[in-house]
């Protein structure tokens, strides 16, 4: 296990694509937050302070209205780490290297875990420099810790979904495509016809019944790991009630292991 450790280290520290996609997460990261912070100092309008940390840290996902933009960056990470092997063949030379491919797969898992967190929170503590920079209020002690977890979380599952996708398809392109594609628009899709057939019922603000398919979107689930508005709010009307950041971080963290899960199933029978 230390070996296919070692392995996805030097690999990861060799790849150009590590740094850009970092790089490039701290960069939109950075102008993001000194733009929003700079137009809320010269704002006339009362905003709370824990407030102006959410938005500054999730570049204004935490509205609901936007996604953690960090996250689709970083989540090609998790698509990198198995995508560029199989799309450069190195796939045969790191199982003749390390055989045991529990222990390769383990270690993917491992390696996408622990940079993804790391790099998620680099780009909290930019935010946070922001509002000492701009003589923000910094915010309360529980919503920087709630802020921070759910953002970090939502970002390692979203790699790690990222890694499932490119062991599934055992395609970068492909890999990359459903990484953007289902929690933006296929999830969109589905909630688009679930809300036409619930409107167009003979009760449609009857609680319960076949719009609380909803709550258990994955991606849209694991969000609110790091909302404090929601479009999903506005749906109230239909009797729509979505799951908290707890039980939407379990909602999404089941789904990404189920990817995982198949995902591990199929490498250990496949020729590399």
């Amino acid at each position: 296990m230390i070996g296919a450790l070692r392995y996805e280290y030097l690999r990861l520290r060799t790849l150009r694509s590590t740094y850009w996609l970092i790089g490039i997460a701290m960069t939109f990261q950075l102008v993001m937050s000194i733009v929003i912070a700079a137009v809320v100092a010269n704002s006339s309008s009362a905003i709370g302070d824990d407030t102006v940390f959410d938005v500054l840290a999730t570049i204004g996902a935490s509205a609901g209205f936007a996604p953690l933009f960090i996250a689709f960056i970083i989540g090609l990470l998790g698509v990198f780490s198995t995508g560029h092997e199989y799309r450069h063949g190195m796939i045969r030379a790191t199982l003749t290297a390390i055989p045991n491919r529990t222990h390769v797969f383990v270690a993917k898992v491992l390696s996408t875990v622990v940079v993804s967190a790391l790099a998620a929170l680099l780009c909290i503590l930019i935010a946070l420099l922001c509002l000492v920079a701009f003589g923000l209020e910094m915010p309360s002690v529980k919503d920087f810790v709630d802020m921070t977890a759910g953002t970090t979380i939502f970002t390692v599952l979203f790699s790690l979904s990222g890694l499932a996708y490119g062991a599934l398809t055992r395609n970068q392109t492909a890999a990359v495509a459903l990484l953007l594609l289902v929690p933006t628009v296929i999830e969109a899709i589905i909630r688009a016809i679930v809300i036409a057939i619930k409107g167009f019922s003979d009760d449609p603000q009857e609680q319960g019944g076949f719009v609380q398919i909803l709550k258990f979107l994955p991606y849209d689930a694991g969000g609110k790991l790091y909302t404090r508005a929601s479009i999903d709010d506005l749906l109230s009307f239909l009797g729509y009630t979505p799951f908290g950041a707890v039980g939407g971080g379990i909602v999404m963290a089941v789904f990404v292991a189920a990817l995982l899960g198949g995902a591990y199933a199929l490498f250990l029978r496949r020729d590399a």
